[in-house]
């Protein structure tokens, strides 16, 4: 099955821009390598976040799961509204690394 998506001209033509200049071999080739960037930048900012979060509780995204899970009595409201940022940040570094492997296993 080959999936087809119709793209307008006007959308296209800075990759084609691109593709002509010689940074890329085809405009496959290009969208590939400018979405592997952009999931490299994504990649390496969701890793900033997410050490920013260790190094405030000293501990991994597991263990501070665990920590807030097992807590019985009075909430700490903080901790759970870090947890809730955090947790989306640990997904969104799973997704763009998905991304990322995905895209490195397409031929261009």
């Amino acid at each position: 099955m080959n999936d087809i998506i119709e793209v307008s001209r006007d959308v296209f033509e800075p990759i084609a821009m691109l593709v002509r200049e010689g940074l890329f071999k085809n405009e496959k080739d290009a969208l590939k390598c400018l979405v592997l960037d952009q999931a490299a930048s994504k990649i390496r900012q969701f890793d900033f976040k997410i050490s920013e979060m260790c190094a405030k509780y000293k501990m991994s995204f597991e263990d501070f799961k665990r920590r807030i899970e097992s807590r019985i009595g009075e909430e700490a409201f903080e901790e759970w509204d870090d947890f809730i940022i955090w947790e989306s940040y640990e997904s969104a570094r799973s997704y763009w690394r998905n991304v990322e492997s995905r895209l490195k296993g397409l031929k261009a």
